[in-house]
């Protein structure tokens, strides 16, 4: 090979191998770097790292200098936690970072966990970690049993709460809870469907993975304190562990969420596990974990201690709505009065809007009296709370409140409203305005029926006055024009039989034969102006009568191709014909024509009449206008307008003159 040559295939060579080689992905972080789409396309990976979770038989997650990233396990055994494997295959999108799939494993050693990497609740949120060894500190909150025989511990990080599943079951001895602790795991979360972190969480193998920095206090060792005490200022800052508190049970919703009322004060517990035994005037204690809620602390993560059952229901304390946005009575059972402006259907029974002046709250209660209107003066009797807040200069003063009530008998009426409430009011104005309204449409259909039945009664005069009118011009013409004819007809009869040459004998005959066809012509007039309005005719006699019209001595033949269809209107078979014998008589008048073929058809919703001759045609279009003293095509052309049909002349010289009429007929 020339040397020439060499040198560019060697160019091509070297940039083809490093083009491959920038394809495969050596680290984690070039492989979670890949957007979708990119780790969609399988690009090729060859990674080595240590395995810090497996969660078989699907997964595998390893993690190199770089990153964290995980891989399929394809049905294989799968390595352990601190293994070193080397992993090659290709990347797909995963459900929020990418992974490897179609994977090949080697493990070449075991190097032991690596060490994790402190995270936040923001750092764990914003998925820098997901997927990588990272550890966090906090209080235990709560143990509970998870599925399949793991379980879920709750930790407070700060005032956010990050679940821990534990690939253990919950252990026997409960000291864990209220300890601050350090727990190492897995960076994970719940993935929506746009491939975004909802909710993050840490995944543990087990126990030893939590390490107690300072141990927590049993519930009964817990300080007790009244509401007033919770969450308060104190020089080494606000404590997160369990206290205690004392108190009268004022209501129990769902059996997990309980209010107390302890001294002067109340406070909303959420209790860990439902309690069914719990009722109104029991006096309990619960140990509980300080939160603060939208005005005031509560106890969270909170159980039962003590029940000392027996006592009398509490008293509610008598307010109205205008002095439950002072927040005193937050969480707290209070009796008041107020006007319903508004009620609703909620899932768990009803909300009702309640006003008392220029104030108003939401009552929330499991039903309603069958009385209960708008309007109406009632009584509730339930748990305060305030649900929105709002800032003046240092203070927070409820904005929004509302009215939990435990049972039915905690809603009364006291007074019916009126009857005319604005309610009853908006409805008869509705009702009227619908009544104007249907006065107004039932005038203008009227008016309408009265229209148009006066403009058919016009049009009925009209028809009856135009028909009289022909009938009145067909007597007349009957009695004179008619009688004439037959008496001129008698007359040249009479003169043929005598005998006279052959000369005048053949005008004779002529004259005949030309009043025979005036005849004619007249009863067609006739014809026309005695039709009755719905009569109709068979359009194929009616043809075939025009070949019975002509004499036979003289004239082209005559060849009628009919087809048979329901007999139309007797005044548009008449036109149909007379426009056919119009055609036939110009044939035999002026295109000395030997055949004249006269065919009909209906196509879908068309009849079609057409009429053939064999004669010399026309010399030009403009034959068809009509000249002076001829009225023929003419006479076609009006016709076809009456019946609402179209006509077409074809013709060539030389080679005859054909006539089209296309008539719209209804479907039958």
């Amino acid at each position: 090979m020339p040397p020439g040559r060499i040198i560019p295939l060697l160019t091509v060579l070297s940039i083809l191998l490093n083009g491959s080689a920038q394809a495969q992905l050596n680290s984690a972080l070039e492989i979670r770097s890949l957007s979708a789409g990119a780790a969609e396309e399988g690009k090729a990976v060859d990674l080595s790292g240590v395995v810090i979770f497996s969660d078989p038989p699907a997964t595998i997650f390893l993690q190199d200098e770089t990153a964290g990233a995980f891989f399929r396990l394809n049905g294989r055994t799968p390595p352990k936690p601190g293994d070193t494997v080397r992993v090659q295959g290709q990347t797909f999108p995963g459900l929020f970072l990418p992974g490897i799939e179609e994977t090949e494993f080697q493990i070449t050693g075991h190097s032991g966990l690596p060490d994790p990497i402190p995270a936040t609740y923001d750092d764990l949120l914003s998925g820098r970690y997901h997927y990588q060894h990272v550890f966090i500190e906090g209080i235990v909150r709560s143990i509970a049993p998870d599925e399949e025989g793991a379980s879920l511990a709750r930790i407070a990080v700060g005032s956010r709460i990050i679940p821990v599943r534990v690939e253990m079951p919950v252990p026997e001895s409960s000291r864990l809870v209220d300890s601050t602790i350090r727990v190492s795991g897995l960076a994970a979360g719940r993935i929506n469907d746009r491939r975004q972190l909802v909710a993050p969480y840490l995944r543990s193998s087990g126990w030893d993975r939590f390490e107690i920095l300072r141990p927590g206090r049993t519930p009964e060792k817990a300080p007790l304190l009244t509401p007033e005490e919770l969450m308060t200022f104190q020089v080494e800052g606000r404590a997160q562990n369990r206290v205690r508190i004392r108190g009268t049970v004022l209501a129990v919703f769902h059996r997990r969420e309980v209010f107390l009322r302890s001294e002067d004060s109340a406070i909303a517990v959420r209790l860990l596990q439902q309690n069914p035994e719990l009722r109104r005037g029991d006096e309990i204690e619960v140990a509980g974990f300080p939160e603060m809620g939208s005005f005031r602390a509560a106890l969270d993560d909170a159980h039962i201690l003590t029940i000392e059952p027996g006592h009398p229901p509490p008293e509610a304390s008598a307010t109205t709505i205008g002095e439950l946005f002072e927040g005193t009575y937050d969480s707290d059972l209070v009796q008041l009065s107020g006007t319903v402006t508004d009620w609703y259907r909620v899932d768990r029974g009803f909300v009702i809007t309640l006003r008392d002046g220029a104030n108003a709250l939401l009552a929330r209660c499991p039903s309603i009296p069958d009385n209960l209107v708008v309007g109406a003066i009632v009584q509730a009797t339930g748990i305060c709370r305030v649900e929105e807040t709002r800032e003046a200069q240092y203070r927070s003063h409820p904005n929004s409140v509302s009215l939990l009530l435990r049972a039915p008998s905690d809603f009364s009426v006291l007074r019916a409203p009126p009857w005319w409430t604005p309610r009853h009011l908006a409805a008869a104005l509705v009702i009227l305005f619908v009544a104007m309204l249907a006065a107004t449409l039932w005038i203008t259909l009227l008016r309408r029926q009265v229209s148009r039945q006066t403009k058919a009664l016009r049009n009925q005069i009209e028809k009856e006055a135009v028909l009289e009118e022909r009938q009145r011009i067909a007597r007349e013409f009957h009695d004179t024009l008619e009688q004439d004819l037959v008496g001129l007809s008698l007359r040249l009869d009479a003169a043929t039989t005598r005998g006279t040459d052959n000369k005048l004998r053949s005008f004779l005959d002529g004259s005949r034969r030309l009043v025979t066809r005036i005849q004619s012509e007249a009863r067609n007039l006739l014809f026309d102006l005695h039709e009755a309005h719905g009569s109709t005719t068979n359009l194929k006699e009616a043809l075939e009568a025009i070949r019975e019209e002509l004499p036979p001595e003289v004239g082209p033949r005559i060849q009628i191709e009919a087809a048979d269809f329901p007999p139309l209107p007797s005044r548009t078979a008449h036109h149909l014909k007379m426009m056919a014998r119009e055609a036939v008589t110009n044939a035999l008048k002026h295109a000395d024509a030997s055949l004249v073929e006269i065919h009909s058809r209906r196509d879908k919703g068309t009849l079609f009449v057409r009429v053939s001759d064999n004669g010399r045609g026309l010399k030009r279009e403009s034959d068809t206008q009509g000249k002076s003293g001829h009225f023929g095509c003419m006479g076609i052309r009006e016709r076809a307008r009456r019946i609402g049909a179209d006509v077409e002349w074809k013709s060539e010289p030389g080679h005859g003159t054909t006539l089209e009429v296309q008539l719209a007929v209804p479907h039958g």
